[in-house]
């Protein structure tokens, strides 16, 4: 299943039992979809994104740096709780 592109200001998506992979993401202030079954790797884009929870799905690879090299300083905890992501702020890749 896909979600296409998502452009908003803020979306909550979170306890539910989506089952995809997250699309680009184009603009966003806000994006919670925690406590899913989310898979794939994170988008570009999601980057942009200034408050941001994917946790608690099942997200693999590296996390995408934005042009200045961090991730609107988002804390582990919303990246905490996924199959294998990596990379700062969580354990680096191997």
């Amino acid at each position: 299943m896909s979600l296409g592109r998502l452009n908003f200001s803020s979306i909550s998506l979170s306890h539910n039992k989506f089952e995809v992979e997250l699309p680009k993401v184009t603009t966003s202030l806000a994006l919670d979809v925690s406590h899913n079954q989310i898979y794939g790797n994170l988008p570009v884009g999601i980057e942009n994104v200034f408050m941001l929870n994917v946790s608690y799905n099942k997200l693999c690879g590296e996390i995408p740096k934005g042009d200045n090299g961090n991730s609107h300083d988002h804390d582990v905890y919303s990246y905490i709780h996924n199959k294998c992501l990596c990379g700062s702020p969580l354990p680096s890749c191997k």
